[in-house]
Order: C-alpha cells, then structure tokens, then sequence
C-alpha cells in the first residue's frame, strides 16, 4: 500500500497551481520512471483535472497535454506494473470511470473493469479493491451498503495527505 503523502506536490494541488503541479510530477516522473508512485500521482492528476475542469478553479491547463501525459503514463504502466495491485485499481478505476480519455470506449471499460478485477484477486480481503471492482460491476447500483462501510472504516489510514488523489476518495466515498 501507497503512502500517497508528498508535501511538495500536496500544496500545489490544494492551492490549484495545476500547472506548476503538472510541471514537478512529470519532471520526477521523467527522472525516475520505474517509481510506481510519481506515475499513479501523475497519471490521477491529469486524470482529475481533465475530468472536473469545468468545476475546478485555479489555472488552466490544456486538455490535450493533459490527454497526452495521461496515455504516455498509462501505456508505460501497463507495460511495467500489470501485476501491481496499486496500478492496478487506480488506473483501472480511472479507466473504467471514463474510458473515452483512453481511446476506445468499450475496449477501455472492460479493460478498466478487468485491472480492478485483477487488483482484487491479488489482494481479496483489501475493502478499497473489493468495493472498487464490485462497484464497477454493471448490476451493482446501491448493492455494495457492507462493502461501503468497509471502504469507510480505513479511508483516513489509506488515504493520508492532502492532495488530490487523497481528497478524492476521501470525498466520493465518504458520501
């Protein structure tokens, strides 16, 4: 499991500074891209900016570098940490939630949905992968109540920190 902490890159993003965020993360990323959690910090920031730019404030960042960095990200994970449970259900939640930003709508959903299923069968008892896959399921609508509930009880351990990426799952499944 992730410390997802990383105070430099934590009060940019909670500041808004998109650009200067995107700048360091993919500098660091660029310096060491074997590090599994600058390409999962890199790949969810662009991920969110491009998904609530509408409802985010701060700077703007073009759309179509953010689109660029997050395929260059996502393609060079796929092809060095597909049996990595992190990669697996944050990339796969990110695809499977809005497929269209990588290529292919049907082909990126199932493979979405396949990277939580994969991410779960590593780690079975993890409450976070097994409400990511299971939610992604299409008949699950309101069905995961106990599997929620788990997810509950370790956000604030899992997801330290205040960037994004902490906020985020903090936020959409603390509701």
């Amino acid at each position: 499991m992730i410390d997802w902490r990383w105070n430099e890159v934590d009060i940019v993003e909670s500041q808004e500074r998109w650009y200067e965020a995107k700048s360091f993360l993919t500098k660091k990323w660029k310096q060491n891209p074997e590090n599994l959690k600058i390409l999962i910090r890199l790949g969810f920031f662009c991920w969110y900016v491009l998904v609530e730019e509408d409802c985010i404030g701060g700077e703007k960042i073009d759309s179509n570098e953010l689109e660029t960095m997050l395929n260059e990200v996502t393609h060079f994970g796929l092809t060095n940490f597909m049996e990595n449970e992190d990669f697996l259900w944050c990339f796969g939640y990110m695809i499977s939630q809005f497929p269209y930003y990588f290529g292919d709508y049907e082909h990126w959903e199932e493979k979405g949905i396949s990277m939580l299923k994969r991410a779960y069968e590593l780690c079975p008892d993890d409450p976070v992968y097994q409400y990511s896959y299971l939610g992604s399921l299409p008949d699950s609508g309101g069905k995961l109540k106990v599997e929620l509930q788990q997810v509950q009880t370790v956000l604030e351990d899992r997801f330290q920190g205040e960037g994004i990426l902490s906020d985020y799952f903090k936020d959409v499944w603390r509701n």
